[in-house]
């Protein structure tokens, strides 16, 4: 029957599921603010890549207005973000008439770092902004209700973006340096079009938006959850060691690879190879691991017509073990491999992790590295039709770049396990013992003086932390975040049935 007739007032409210409710009874102001810095870097990769003018074919034709690349690099930027890059042409001439469609996977993870970099910065300033102005910590089910937020306002623009990206490029003759007129009938008629798989980018960004933003949002609630279990501080302090650990590496190898290109190539390749540094630092990464790098190209037969054949597939496979035909400057990349497990194992050491720790730390590190090993390859997959004296050819070739990953998942799993495993006791027996402990902070062997069980709050227990003691979690260093006072009393505050445990400020305050 309902509350009708119960005396029970009508709320619309209630009638509505729970998402609902937090879509659209909610202030979405801060979720569209923090998507204006991400933005902007989409569009400042764009104009970069637009500016230049010279875009032109072997100085036949003219080159492309600047609106015709603006369009063209705003849908190539949106391959950041996870979306194909598109290129295709129609048209024909005095020598027939034809089209083709090329489709480029490859992710600028430049871009995609800035633009994580960005959003995380505006999601960090907007939740000091709300606890300055209303000094309250978000629970979990909070967190996620605006990570949702989020995630939509992050798709709704990245679909405004990828609706307005792309752009047909008519090259005609007018505006080259020669007198084409023969060119004209032949390729004159052709246009040329740019656009992105725009809808795979608003999934990816919903995805990557959201999980950013309970990362930062749920802070508070993370803390309290590694307050009250061992299981999910260890977690935790894995993640953070890892992203470290991954940040380093990632970043000595993307600088390793600049030089390398600058050194061997022009001015123009050293620039271009910016949007694409973490990529070229991955692949170095992987093959100085003892991975495997694929290297492929071939051709699709004909389905229109069976005498035309495609031309042999050429595969190339060689990994660190195969160099020694190659140039000796290839065996450096070993260096880099050498270098990660020792700050993996360094990083390890210093935060005082014990072997249960440390193992998660290789798990964590292992499944990252491999995740991004696995999208830093390219694959270009062409396809094209011609139509010359009532015969229609058909034809397709693929060329492709990366890292075999299941050799990629095996040496990260062997190198994450040395560098996590293997060198912390060494370092501790070349430097005789245990890092130092950190002023002020439990041992992390021993809970402090009078704790409660990791697994019981400390309300429950009827136990106060004592002054100065941090409460067993004094391996989490490194988070830059001074929380708010605590009570008077040094006590978390009661929380009421059902609702979402509160946070003790205290749990990961920064070490000094």
């Amino acid at each position: 029957m309902g509350s009708w007739g119960t005396g029970r007032p009508y709320d619309p409210a209630t009638a509505r599921p729970a998402v609902l409710r937090g879509l659209t009874g909610a202030d979405w102001r801060p979720a569209f603010k923090v998507m204006v810095a991400p933005t902007a870097v989409l569009f400042l990769a764009a104009l970069i890549a637009a500016v230049p003018d010279d875009y032109t074919f072997f100085y036949l034709f003219r080159a492309p207005s600047f609106g015709e690349r603006f369009g063209g690099a705003l849908a190539l930027a949106l391959a950041a973000l996870g979306a194909p890059f598109e290129l295709g042409f129609t048209g024909g001439g005095r020598y027939g008439d034809g089209g083709g469609e090329a489709l480029v996977r490859a992710v600028p993870m430049t871009v995609t770092a800035l633009w994580l970099l960005a959003l995380w910065i505006g999601l960090r300033a907007a939740a000091r902004r709300r606890q300055a102005g209303t000094g309250e910590q978000w629970t979990s089910r909070q967190a996620a209700a605006e990570a949702l937020r989020t995630a939509v306002a992050a798709a709704a623009v990245t679909l405004l973006i990828g609706l307005v990206a792309g752009a047909d490029w008519h090259p005609g003759t007018s505006g080259g340096r020669f007198d084409v007129d023969d060119y004209a009938g032949s390729l004159g008629g052709v246009t040329y079009s740019a656009d992105s798989g725009w809808l795979q980018a608003v999934g990816w960004t919903a995805l990557l938006a959201g999980l950013v933003a309970f990362a930062v949002h749920g802070t508070d609630a993370l803390r309290w959850a590694a307050w009250r279990n061992r299981a999910v501080r260890g977690w935790a302090v894995a993640a953070l060691a890892a992203g470290r650990a991954l940040t380093m590496t990632i970043g000595l190898a993307s600088l390793v690879g600049f030089v390398l290109i600058a050194v061997q190539g022009e001015g123009g390749e050293a620039g271009a190879s910016l949007a694409v540094l973490p990529n070229v630092g991955l692949l170095l990464l992987g093959l100085g691991s003892a991975a495997t790098l694929k290297v492929g190209s071939g051709g699709s037969p004909s389905t229109a017509d069976p005498d035309w054949e495609s031309g042999p597939r050429d595969n190339g496979e060689f990994s660190f073990f195969d160099l020694h035909g190659e140039s000796a400057d290839w065996r450096w990349t070993g260096l880099l491999a050498l270098a990660a497990v020792a700050f993996l194992g360094w990083t390890a050491y210093r935060r005082r992790l014990d072997a249960a720790d440390r193992l998660r730390l290789a798990v964590v590190y292992a499944a990252g590295l491999s995740l991004l090993m696995a999208i830093a390859g390219a694959v270009v997959s062409t396809s094209s039709t011609t139509t010359y004296s009532g015969r229609q050819r058909e034809f397709g070739a693929e060329y492709a770049v990366g890292l075999a990953f299941a050799t990629v998942l095996a040496v990260n799993v062997v190198w994450a396990a040395v560098g996590a495993l293997a060198v912390p006791p060494l370092l501790a027996a070349t430097g005789g013992g245990r890092a130092q402990a950190v002023p002020g902070a439990a041992p992390q062997d021993a809970p402090y003086q009078g704790a409660p069980a990791p697994d019981r709050a400390p309300q429950e227990a009827g136990i106060a932390p004592e002054p100065g003691v941090r409460p067993g979690v004094s391996e989490v260093i490194g988070s830059h975040e001074e929380p708010p006072a605590m009570p008077s009393g040094g006590v978390p505050p009661a929380r009421s049935p059902g609702e979402d445990d509160p946070v003790d400020p205290s749990v990961w305050r920064k070490q000094q």
